[in-house]
């Protein structure tokens, strides 16, 4: 057994940031491994030329988002349209000003639960996201919390079987850990801080969490 951080992440739009492609900026359908490794980042302080102190944080924790399922809530992907300047072009010359389509997710909640390697860690996370140095998000500055991070603190032996403590105990589960059933995807978020945005691949296990499977 293990003790596993629970979270809430709601918001009005959230935005995982996928492969983006000049112009087009979209979203992921869960959180990604670079933007929770923001997430705790903001809430512990670290700024983003800490690159070391990055670095650690990233490479110290597991985790599976699960998509809950809520009546009432009828989650999508929108797109947006921002003009930004100097982008970046294939043949290298920055062009003024860019028309760029942004998506997000919409009215989504996840239960995220995570595994520190280091005990303290998971410590000064759960007390980060209490009380944040920095404003967190969800993904992007615009995407603001509906509700407090914190759930709880609960032990487990696996990041599934933390999930199905925390209700609804149903939806899509997105996990680093193979569950029942599962799809195995390969995605490109695992940030490479020698670099500048640069990311590793991993391999994340998709499946559907059943309500009647949780623990009475």
């Amino acid at each position: 057994m293990a003790a596993y951080l629970i979270l809430t992440l709601d918001g009005v739009f959230q935005a995982w940031g996928g492969h983006t492609y000049e112009t087009f900026r979209p979203t992921e359908l869960f959180p990604t491994r670079s933007g929770l490794t923001g997430l705790f980042a903001a809430c512990l302080g670290i700024r983003r030329h800490e690159k070391g102190a990055l670095q650690s944080l990233a490479g110290n924790f597991r985790y599976a988002a699960r998509r809950d399922l809520v009546p009432g809530r009828k989650p999508d992907r929108t797109t947006d349209y921002h003009t930004v300047q100097n982008v970046r072009t294939v043949k290298g010359k920055p062009k003024d000003t860019e028309l760029t389509h942004r998506q997000y997710l919409e009215d989504t909640i996840f239960s995220l639960a995570v595994r520190f390697l280091d005990n303290k860690l998971l410590a000064d996370v759960a007390a980060a996201i209490q009380k944040p140095v920095l404003t967190p998000y969800l993904g992007r500055k615009s995407c603001l919390l509906n509700r407090p991070l914190f759930n709880k603190v609960v032990e487990a032996d696996s990041l599934e079987h933390a999930l199905l403590q925390t209700p609804p105990s149903s939806g899509i589960v997105y996990s680093e850990e193979p569950g029942p059933s599962v799809s195995p995807m390969r995605v490109r978020d695992v940030p490479l801080y020698e670099k500048s945005r640069a990311f590793e691949t991993r391999t994340i296990y998709i499946y559907t969490m059943e309500a009647d499977h949780a623990p009475q």
